[in-house]
């Protein structure tokens, strides 16, 4: 029998580990059990409205909600929904016969709705009907090393959350992109509540955003009313 040498039992078990790592998705993996993690220690900020509808909803303040289809295929482009107050948005110069794809106004309050597809039929809790999104299409969850946050890419923004929220201040934050309220007329250095920033995208870029950030620290000053 021919020995075999040292390399090549090296070469062997760096080809398996790569091939096992290749397999693994870390982010995905890592991104869903975070958000429990938040989820279980601040069951406060899930409204399950599913007996009566199909979305869970996720809001701190009561005013800016993610409402999450809890069934994809019953739910139409409104998988997703980020609604918030409309008021800061025209005080800043908002003109409503310039609303931009993505977006709907209904009564006092902005939306901004994606559409994900069908999805897998109905999900049991939160945390998989947002990750119904990721199996439509995994490049729309990130992970942005510098904040320590992941996120879910939404039509014209995202919502982020943080893989420690005892390490982070920015625990869950709602993002809308500028440059689509811009040309709806607003002024998005100056909505009331939100902050005007530069982040950097996935691919690199740097696009300016207006944000919401809240820090569930209940030690924390935060804007909870």
């Amino acid at each position: 029998m021919k020995k075999i040498s040292l390399t090549a039992v090296l070469l062997l078990m760096m080809s398996a580990l790569l091939s096992g790592c290749s397999g693994t998705d870390v982010v995905k993996q890592y991104s869903q059990s975070s958000f429990q993690t938040i989820i279980k220690q601040y069951p406060e900020l899930a409204q399950d409205h599913t007996k009566t509808g199909h979305e869970y909803d996720l809001t701190y303040d009561g005013e800016t909600i993610l409402r999450i289809s809890n069934d994809y295929k019953q739910s139409g482009i409104n998988d997703i929904i980020l609604e918030t107050p409309l008021k800061p948005f025209t005080d800043a110069g908002l003109k409503q016969t310039n609303l931009a794809g993505g977006y709907q106004i209904s009564g006092e309050t902005l939306k901004m709705v994606t559409d994900f597809g069908d999805g897998d039929g109905k999900q049991n809790n939160i945390a998989d009907s947002l990750f119904e999104s990721v199996k439509t299409n995994r490049s729309v969850l990130t992970y942005h090393q510098k904040l320590d946050h992941f996120g879910v890419k939404l039509s014209e923004g995202k919502f982020e959350w943080a893989k420690d929220y005892q390490k982070n201040d920015k625990d869950i934050v709602f993002v809308l992109r500028a440059q689509p309220l811009q040309k709806m007329g607003v002024d998005t250095a100056h909505v009331s509540g939100w902050t005007f920033t530069t982040v950097q995208d996935t691919d690199g870029s740097n696009v300016d955003v207006i944000l919401k950030a809240y820090n569930l620290d209940k030690n924390a000053q935060t804007t909870k009313k």
